[in-house]
Protein backbone atom coordinates (compact mmCIF):
# COMPACT_ATOMS: atom_id res chain seq x y z
CA UNK A 1 0.00 0.00 0.00
CA UNK A 2 1.57 3.92 -0.87
CA UNK A 3 1.55 6.19 1.31
CA UNK A 4 -1.66 8.00 -0.40
CA UNK A 5 -3.77 4.84 -0.23
CA UNK A 6 -2.78 4.43 3.43
CA UNK A 7 -4.32 8.49 3.83
CA UNK A 8 -7.01 7.88 1.83
CA UNK A 9 -7.89 4.17 3.74
CA UNK A 10 -7.02 6.26 7.11
CA UNK A 11 -9.05 9.23 6.08
CA UNK A 12 -12.30 6.46 5.67
CA UNK A 13 -11.33 4.83 9.24
CA UNK A 14 -9.62 2.15 8.33
CA UNK A 15 -6.96 1.06 11.38
CA UNK A 16 -4.69 -0.43 8.17
CA UNK A 17 -3.78 2.74 6.47
CA UNK A 18 -2.76 3.81 10.08
CA UNK A 19 -0.43 1.25 10.85
CA UNK A 20 0.94 1.30 7.33
CA UNK A 21 1.70 5.05 8.05
CA UNK A 22 3.13 4.31 11.32
CA UNK A 23 5.81 1.70 9.54
CA UNK A 24 6.63 4.77 7.02
CA UNK A 25 7.26 7.10 9.46
CA UNK A 26 7.83 6.25 13.18
CA UNK A 27 11.40 6.18 13.33
CA UNK A 28 11.66 10.34 11.67
CA UNK A 29 8.46 11.21 14.69
CA UNK A 30 10.06 9.32 17.61
CA UNK A 31 13.56 11.04 16.50
CA UNK A 32 12.41 14.49 15.87
CA UNK A 33 10.62 13.85 19.77
CA UNK A 34 13.74 12.52 21.07
CA UNK A 35 15.43 15.03 20.29
CA UNK A 36 13.07 17.79 21.39
CA UNK A 37 12.22 15.70 24.70
CA UNK A 38 15.14 14.55 25.76
CA UNK A 39 14.41 11.37 27.02
CA UNK A 40 13.86 7.71 24.85
CA UNK A 41 11.18 7.18 27.43
CA UNK A 42 9.50 10.41 26.05
CA UNK A 43 9.76 10.13 22.63
CA UNK A 44 8.31 6.49 22.75
CA UNK A 45 5.20 7.95 24.66
CA UNK A 46 5.05 11.25 22.36
CA UNK A 47 4.97 8.94 19.31
CA UNK A 48 1.87 6.88 20.52
CA UNK A 49 0.17 9.68 21.24
CA UNK A 50 0.83 11.53 18.16
CA UNK A 51 -0.01 8.56 15.91
CA UNK A 52 -3.56 8.21 17.75
CA UNK A 53 -3.53 11.83 16.70
CA UNK A 54 -3.34 11.35 13.30
CA UNK A 55 -5.99 9.02 13.22
CA UNK A 56 -8.30 11.28 15.06
CA UNK A 57 -7.63 14.59 12.38
CA UNK A 58 -6.34 13.07 9.56
CA UNK A 59 -9.94 13.72 7.85
CA UNK A 60 -8.30 17.70 8.19
CA UNK A 61 -5.31 16.70 5.95
CA UNK A 62 -6.04 18.22 2.64
CA UNK A 63 -2.58 16.94 0.58
CA UNK A 64 -1.99 20.85 0.28
CA UNK A 65 1.90 20.00 1.32
CA UNK A 66 3.70 16.69 1.91
CA UNK A 67 2.08 14.39 4.28
CA UNK A 68 5.42 14.26 6.19
CA UNK A 69 5.45 18.24 6.50
CA UNK A 70 1.76 17.86 8.28
CA UNK A 71 2.86 15.22 10.20
CA UNK A 72 6.38 17.30 11.46
CA UNK A 73 4.26 19.86 12.55
CA UNK A 74 2.19 17.45 14.17
CA UNK A 75 5.02 15.86 16.02
CA UNK A 76 6.50 19.55 16.97
CA UNK A 77 3.55 21.26 18.35
CA UNK A 78 2.93 18.04 20.03
CA UNK A 79 6.38 18.44 21.87
CA UNK A 80 6.01 21.64 22.39
CA UNK A 81 2.78 21.46 24.18
CA UNK A 82 4.82 19.14 26.46
CA UNK A 83 7.34 21.35 27.18
CA UNK A 84 5.24 24.34 27.91
CA UNK A 85 3.31 21.77 30.52
CA UNK A 86 6.54 20.71 31.74
CA UNK A 87 7.43 25.06 32.41
CA UNK A 88 4.01 25.21 34.37
CA UNK A 89 3.99 22.24 36.29
CA UNK A 90 7.70 23.45 38.01
CA UNK A 91 6.79 27.40 37.94
CA UNK A 92 4.07 25.79 39.95
CA UNK A 93 6.02 23.80 42.48
CA UNK A 94 4.63 20.16 41.18
CA UNK A 95 8.25 19.41 39.72
CA UNK A 96 10.98 20.32 41.59
CA UNK A 97 13.49 18.65 41.04
CA UNK A 98 14.98 18.32 37.78
CA UNK A 99 14.75 15.52 35.58
CA UNK A 100 17.66 12.76 36.23
CA UNK A 101 18.78 11.57 32.78
CA UNK A 102 19.59 7.43 32.76
CA UNK A 103 23.29 6.76 32.18
CA UNK A 104 21.70 4.53 29.10
CA UNK A 105 19.72 7.80 27.35
CA UNK A 106 23.28 9.35 27.55
CA UNK A 107 24.81 6.71 26.22
CA UNK A 108 22.05 6.55 23.51
CA UNK A 109 22.68 10.26 22.54
CA UNK A 110 26.16 9.98 22.14
CA UNK A 111 25.55 7.16 20.04
CA UNK A 112 23.00 9.29 17.52
CA UNK A 113 26.24 11.20 17.37
CA UNK A 114 26.10 13.93 20.27
CA UNK A 115 28.13 14.59 22.75
CA UNK A 116 27.82 15.42 26.40
CA UNK A 117 28.23 18.75 26.38
CA UNK A 118 25.54 19.00 23.03
CA UNK A 119 22.91 17.32 24.99
CA UNK A 120 23.28 19.63 27.98
CA UNK A 121 22.84 22.49 25.77
CA UNK A 122 20.27 21.42 23.79
CA UNK A 123 18.30 21.29 26.87
CA UNK A 124 18.72 24.99 27.58
CA UNK A 125 17.85 25.94 24.13
CA UNK A 126 14.32 28.08 23.32
CA UNK A 127 11.78 25.41 22.16
CA UNK A 128 11.19 27.04 18.53
CA UNK A 129 15.04 27.38 18.12
CA UNK A 130 15.70 23.54 19.22
CA UNK A 131 13.05 22.41 16.67
CA UNK A 132 14.27 24.35 13.96
CA UNK A 133 17.61 23.16 14.24
CA UNK A 134 17.01 19.85 14.73
CA UNK A 135 14.52 19.74 11.86
CA UNK A 136 17.41 21.42 9.80
CA UNK A 137 20.49 19.50 10.50
CA UNK A 138 19.01 16.37 12.25
CA UNK A 139 16.34 15.42 9.49
CA UNK A 140 18.05 17.51 6.52
CA UNK A 141 14.42 19.47 6.11
CA UNK A 142 14.66 22.35 3.57
CA UNK A 143 14.08 25.74 5.27
CA UNK A 144 11.08 25.84 3.45
CA UNK A 145 9.54 22.69 5.03
CA UNK A 146 10.56 23.74 8.46
CA UNK A 147 8.30 26.82 7.61
CA UNK A 148 5.76 24.98 6.48
CA UNK A 149 5.93 22.71 9.54
CA UNK A 150 5.82 24.96 12.63
CA UNK A 151 3.67 27.62 10.70
CA UNK A 152 6.86 30.14 10.54
CA UNK A 153 7.87 32.92 7.83
CA UNK A 154 10.88 31.66 6.07
CA UNK A 155 13.46 34.49 7.78
CA UNK A 156 12.13 33.56 10.76
CA UNK A 157 13.36 29.93 10.29
CA UNK A 158 16.32 30.94 9.30
CA UNK A 159 17.04 33.68 12.73
CA UNK A 160 16.08 30.62 14.69
CA UNK A 161 18.56 28.14 13.33
CA UNK A 162 21.24 31.19 13.32
CA UNK A 163 20.52 31.91 16.79
CA UNK A 164 20.36 28.10 18.11
CA UNK A 165 23.75 27.70 16.22
CA UNK A 166 25.11 30.60 17.93
CA UNK A 167 24.31 29.15 21.72
CA UNK A 168 25.27 26.03 20.70
CA UNK A 169 28.53 27.59 19.63
CA UNK A 170 28.84 29.71 22.80
CA UNK A 171 28.05 27.05 24.90
CA UNK A 172 31.40 24.65 23.71
CA UNK A 173 33.93 27.71 24.03
CA UNK A 174 31.95 28.05 27.80
CA UNK A 175 33.57 24.47 27.76
CA UNK A 176 36.61 24.72 26.28
CA UNK A 177 35.76 22.99 23.25
CA UNK A 178 35.55 23.39 19.34
CA UNK A 179 32.51 21.75 17.36
CA UNK A 180 35.53 19.30 16.01
CA UNK A 181 35.98 18.27 19.65
CA UNK A 182 32.18 16.91 20.00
Amino acid sequence: MTETEAIERCQNGDIAGLHVLYELHRTKVYNLSWRMLGTPHDAEDALQEIFLKVFDRIKNYRGESAFSTWLYRMTTNHCLDLLRRRKILAFLGFENAPEVQDKKDSEKAIDLGFSPVIVKALKKLPEKQKACLLMREMEELSYEDIAAALQLSLGSVKSNIHRAKAFLKEQLQKEGLSHEDV
